[in-house]
């Protein structure tokens, strides 16, 4: 299948680190960042580099960055996708309307993903946890079809039942294959709720990070923050997405922006 993606130019300018850790603090997703430490400017520069799609406008504030889009992403999708019951589906506009921290700070204590949106991404769809309703079923690992119609494309991603909210569960590869480049760290694909960045699979050198946390996250330089940032990656291998919060995050009530598909329940008959 043959993806196009469709990218606004980068905006040009200094990207420097908006929240810098403490100079004493270990360089991982567990130290504390003061919101005083924070550089708006610099962060809403950094947010604006990243390759949103024409369909997405984002905005920033002195404290938040605003994220509106048409819900479809900006690469091609399937006509049809599996549902649980048999059925099919395909892929209906949704309006997203979603404000994230500009200055994220570092939780002192990690927040469980919720059920639904976690996070924005550059194609103008959203992310979400690895698994489906049942909050057990890794949505990566329990792929089948429905008359030749997969439940989740090869761009790690699928609709709801409804067709609307489009949305990743793991690396959208459709995306990567086309930013990312051998041996250099993945670009940014998007900010989790907690307001921090969400990268591809490769860390520094174009290599996987080896020190991930339980939320796939870890403090070190990115393309967008140079410095250093806490940030979060996508995996080749489970969790694939990110399964808690290491910032300070209010989860929406009733799971983000809706159910994942068919909650509660597993794939028909056990899968493929």
């Amino acid at each position: 299948m043959h993806y196009r993606l469709s990218l606004l130019p980068l905006t040009l300018g200094l990207l420097l680190l908006g929240c810098s850790e403490d100079s004493g603090a270990d360089n991982n997703a567990s130290s504390t960042t003061a919101q005083g430490d924070c550089d708006a400017g610099a962060m809403a520069a950094a947010v604006q580099a990243a390759s949103w799609g024409a369909n997405v406008t984002i905005t920033t504030s002195d404290s938040e960055v605003r994220f509106v889009s048409d819900g479809l992403p900006t690469h091609a999708t399937l006509d049809a996708y599996g549902l649980m019951d048999n059925t099919t589906t395909g892929v209906v506009a949704t309006s997203h309307d979603i404000s994230v921290p500009l200055c994220p700070k570092v939780a002192s204590q990690k927040t469980d993903t919720n059920l639904g949106t976690i996070g924005v991404a550059i194609s103008g769809a959203v992310f979400f946890d690895p698994y489906e309703g049942d909050g057990s079923t890794v949505a990566l690992e329990s792929n089948f079809d429905v008359n030749g119609a997969p439940f989740i494309d090869t761009c790690s991603g699928h609709p709801l039942p409804s067709g609307s909210d489009y949305h990743y569960h793991g690396i959208p590869y459709c995306i990567t294959d086309t930013l990312d480049a051998a041996g250099q760290h993945s670009k940014m694909l998007g900010l989790l709720l907690d307001g921090f960045p969400l990268y591809g699979p490769k860390g520094e050198g174009g290599a996987a990070p080896t020190d991930l946390d339980e939320c796939n996250a870890h403090f070190g330089p990115t393309p967008e923050h140079p410095a250093g940032i806490t940030h979060y990656h996508l995996t080749e291998t489970a969790p694939y997405s990110v399964q808690c919060y290491v910032g300070e995050v209010t989860v929406p009530a009733g799971g983000g922006m809706g159910p994942p598909p068919n909650a509660g329940m597993g794939p028909p008959n056990g899968g493929m």
